[in-house]
């Protein structure tokens, strides 16, 4: 049987002694416990893992040089949802534009559309979920839909659309039955079926983390593809990518998929450029534990 967990809560002027007694340099206290009472020493403690040792803390490790870590990610993040904003738009319309064009502005209620119900995904589970989301918006168009038509016939997948999440598009875009729609909505968007696929996947996972505001730095994910094309691939993981992470797991291979589709999405966009100015914030010792090896933002994959 597994003992209950029964430490006692510390106090913050306890919290700070706690850190000091395992090696951690702290000039300023009653800046330590401010700092701490805003983020709490559990999520402290977790951009603290990297410097861990088996007697404490690496010598010479500061408060000073976590709080910089987590200023840094803390940046990192808003990066990334700012990015999330453009793919996650541009995602539901690539694939909304697809399948009308080719199904009808009902396609997404056509069973026929999808592979048998799995442990990912259950086109009768998920048409339920969308109807009842659809119908408990506070949306004017919800109500201007529901006092004009026959509500026993589904909404336009437009409206739909608005319900659903990056997660569910994920999931809703790897259950289409047909190939070749899985092949025409991924060329809209410059990637092969499959490659998409997993950076759909991938980024979702992503895009929780950075809501939840969560960890982005020393994270490690399940794997992913990296690119769809065998020379860039090859290149990424010789150039770009830490050479220890060969099954993708880092942060690095999902900003790169990022990279892509916002620039497929938005070619005006800065948002690379702006990303090499965040990450040049972090140390070069500490680049490994995001995925990058030194001089990755000179690669020509990330023009």
């Amino acid at each position: 049987m597994k003992p209950v967990y029964t430490k006692t809560p510390l106090t913050l002027p306890e919290q700070v002694q706690h850190l000091h007694s395992k090696g951690l340099l702290i000039p300023d206290v009653p800046h330590a416990e401010r700092v701490l009472r805003r983020v709490g020493l559990y999520r402290f403690k977790g951009f603290l893992l990297p410097y861990k040792t088996s007697l404490g803390y690496r010598s010479g490790t500061s408060f000073a040089d976590v709080e910089r870590l987590m200023t840094v990610d803390a940046e990192l993040q808003l990066h990334v949802l700012k990015a999330m904003q453009t793919v996650e738009v541009g995602v539901r319309q690539a694939i909304v534009q697809f399948m009308i064009e080719r199904h009808g502005l009902r396609w997404y209620a056509d069973s026929g559309h999808f592979h048998d119900p799995n442990e990912f995904f259950n086109h009768a589970e998920f048409l339920v979920k969308v109807t009842e989301e659809f119908d408990r918006m506070p949306e004017l168009f919800v109500g201007h839909y529901r006092e004009r038509y026959e509500l026993g016939v589904p909404p336009p997948i437009w409206m739909i659309a608005e319900t659903m999440t990056l997660g569910g598009w994920s999931k809703l875009f790897a259950a289409l039955r047909s190939q070749e729609d899985k092949d025409g909505i991924a060329a809209l968007l410059n990637v092969r079926a499959s490659t998409f696929t997993s950076w759909l996947h991938a980024l979702t996972v992503v895009r929780n983390v950075c809501a939840h505001q969560s960890r982005l730095y020393d994270r490690v994910f399940a794997t992913m593809g990296i690119a769809d094309n065998k020379r860039v691939r090859r290149t990424l993981l010789e150039h770009s990518f830490d050479p220890r992470d060969t099954e993708a797991r880092r942060l690095a291979p999902r900003l790169y998929a990022l990279h892509r589709l916002t620039r497929e999405l938005d070619p005006g966009t800065s948002w690379t450029v702006q990303l090499m100015g965040i990450v040049a914030n972090y140390g070069l010792a500490e680049l490994p534990r995001l995925g990058f090896r030194a001089g990755w933002e000179t690669q020509v994959e990330w023009n």
